[in-house]
């Protein structure tokens, strides 16, 4: 018998909250598609790498940059996945895949990021809000209202190294649970960068890690926008399949959904969005608009602790 939480075929009137046995339905732990994606990504990775290394002309070096950086972003998408226990029910294989194949090569752990994601994610738009406080440091950086040359610009400025800043709070903020998680962290980028050297590979090394401190940093301003940004809730977005890959991949922009309901794994989302009433649906163009007209608010203000006691929340953060 199907599941109707999986059979297209069927409609099911969308509603607030998603009952018992389908939300069981769909966050059922699932180790593929998980693998396969972290897979593509690697070899994608694996190729540019293996280009720049052949040809390391300096237009060669910047696609590469680009590339990596992107599934860079991609693999932390993934990462974040497996910070909510949706790969394995198996705690233990759960975190050393993530870290393996995301986290670990990105410098962070995934007992480091779970602590800070879980604040966010219980604390979100108030005063506790770890996002908002990263905000607050980068001031003005994310100041509304906002213009896209405004946003292009930092992230422009991003690829020469603006963002090496941000990378460090977020390492900062990220520290693992215990001290000696740092050891197998360290002993991975050792025996990696030791190999790649010790066969006269140095262009990946030097792209891997310039990538992670400007692309990469580039991606993950840019899916910030699109997230948290000028409501005090998440925005509900809906990106093409090209927007979504260079924005927002593995289906991050279904984030709304992820809010209500993180155990759902992130390739389950757009069937949670099919039954589930909620906020307007934006376009990546109406949002810009949005950010365009809103109502003035600093770099990491706490909008739940503003709005908190008035009616309709999201749309009072917008321009008449």
């Amino acid at each position: 018998m199907t599941d109707f939480a999986f059979d297209a075929a069927i409609h099911v009137a969308p509603k607030d909250r998603l009952e018992t046995a389908t939300l069981r339905a769909l966050g059922k732990r699932s180790l593929f598609p998980w693998l396969g994606h972290a897979a593509m990504d690697w070899l994608v990775v694996t190729a540019a790498l293996a280009v720049v290394s052949l040809w390391p002309h300096v237009w060669c070096l910047f696609a590469a940059i680009l590339i990596v950086g992107n599934r860079q972003h991609a693999l932390a998408i993934l990462g974040h996945d497996g910070t909510h226990y949706t790969i394995s029910r198996h705690a233990g294989l759960n975190d050393f895949l993530t870290n393996l194949l995301c986290f670990w090569p990105l410098g962070l752990t995934v007992s480091g990021y779970r602590a800070l994601h879980f604040t966010h994610h219980k604390h979100t738009g108030t005063e506790h809000d770890p996002e908002l406080g990263h905000k607050r440091l980068r001031a003005p950086q994310w100041d509304l209202p906002n213009s896209l040359s405004t946003v292009l610009r930092f992230a422009l400025m991003d690829l020469v190294g603006h963002s090496l800043a941000d990378y460090l709070i977020i390492v900062r903020f990220s520290k693992p649970q215990r001290r000696r998680e740092y050891l197998p962290l360290a002993l991975f980028h050792i025996a990696v960068v030791s190999v790649l050297l010790g066969l006269g590979c140095w262009q990946p090394v030097l792209v891997w890690y310039s990538s992670l401190v400007t692309s990469f940093m580039m991606f993950f301003r840019l899916r910030l926008w699109l997230e948290h940004q000028g409501t005090d809730d998440t925005q509900r977005l809906a990106l093409t399949r090209w927007e979504g890959a260079v924005l927002s991949p593995h289906h991050a922009w279904h984030h709304w959904e992820h809010h209500k309901y993180p155990t759902v794994p992130y390739h389950r989302l757009a069937k949670a969005r099919r039954m589930l009433k909620g906020p307007a649906v934006l376009t990546l163009r109406e949002l810009i608009a949005d950010f365009a007209r809103i109502q003035p608010i600093a770099s990491g203000t706490p909008l739940k602790v503003v709005f908190e006691t008035q009616p309709s929340k999201r749309e009072l953060t917008r321009a008449a």
